[in-house]
């Protein structure tokens, strides 16, 4: 409970302590429209229950572990981003 607590505020905070250590906030540009970056996130949220994890719990904790799933789950991600990468390149 303390560690979700403490992630909670950590994350509300988060935005204010940059501003008091830089000033502002860095700028940002959105190259996607908001109806693009709403279906990216469900898909990514889609994914990681799919997966039972996302990239980085697979790749790191499920690989120091020696678990098959995991491996196979992050050839999957990495397959799959090259061929993202690729595509994305091509079609620019």
């Amino acid at each position: 409970m303390a560690t979700n607590m403490a992630f909670v505020i950590g994350l509300i905070s988060g935005p204010f302590l940059y501003v008091a250590a830089y000033g502002k906030l860095p700028s940002m540009i959105m190259l996607a429209s908001w109806p693009v970056v709403l279906l990216a996130g469900l898909l990514v949220g889609i994914g990681t229950r799919l997966g039972s994890g996302c990239t980085s719990g697979h790749g790191i904790m499920g690989l120091a572990r020696f678990s098959k799933r995991s491996f196979a789950a992050t050839l999957v991600f990495l397959v799959a981003g090259m061929i993202t990468a690729t595509l994305a390149g091509v079609f620019r």
